[in-house]
């Protein structure tokens, strides 16, 4: 899960606003404009599992790509990454369930 900010204008109140983003893996699941408060949910879960499984078969790629690019990099970053992974997936999959469960 990723939270951005960018400036856009609002559904809700039609003003142009800073908008927090909440991205799920590649698909924008939220947005909330800053300044009325307005959140849009987007279900995402019929696209998410299907990128999913794309993006875990295609990690080991990545992963040899990041290291003969970087060997030090990676062996600087990878551990905190796995053990971070299963909390960052939990995210994900939250911000996944409470999109559909808005529907």
């Amino acid at each position: 899960m990723a939270v951005e900010e960018s400036f856009l204008r609002c559904t809700a109140c039609d003003q142009e606003a800073e908008h927090v983003v909440i991205y799920a893996g590649r698909f924008v699941s939220e947005i909330q404009c800053t300044g009325c408060g307005a959140v849009t949910k987007l279900d995402v879960s019929d696209e998410y599992l299907p990128d999913l499984r794309q993006r875990i078969s295609s990690k080991p790629g990545r992963l040899l790509r990041r290291l003969c690019a970087d060997p030090g990099e990676l062996a600087s970053t990878l551990p905190v990454r796995t053990l971070s992974k299963p909390a960052r997936m939990v995210e994900e999959f939250r911000t996944v369930w409470r999109s559909r469960r808005s529907r």
